[in-house]
């Protein structure tokens, strides 16, 4: 289960961050200045073998995309994620959910 990784080194220029990590998956999430909106996500995966990330941004009307590193099978990550973010909390989990279900229908 993907669990923070506390006391993460910020990067001035890219905004506040927070990073989740198990075996196999990382998320790292970036806030505006109140930590009250996500901004953008990275979700990488297959740690163990192949690594591939998916990352999303949010633009400037509000909505976001998600891009990846190359052929994704959004249904496998979709069950990868669900298996590992019990502990995540609501907003975060929430996003990324939305965000993968939207591009499974697609």
């Amino acid at each position: 289960m993907l669990k923070e990784i506390e006391g993460v080194r910020q990067i001035p220029e890219d905004g506040p961050r927070r990073w989740f990590v198990d075996d196999n998956m990382d998320l790292i999430v970036w806030y505006d200045e109140t930590h009250s909106e996500i901004t953008g996500f990275q979700l990488c995966y297959d740690k163990k073998s192949v690594q591939r990330c998916l990352t999303w941004q949010r633009n400037s009307s509000g909505k976001g995309s998600l891009s990846s590193s190359g052929r994704v099978s959004y249904k496998r990550v979709l069950r990868l994620f669900e298996a590992a973010c019990q502990d995540l909390p609501p907003m975060e989990k929430d996003l990324v959910f939305s965000c993968l279900k939207q591009v499974q229908g697609e």
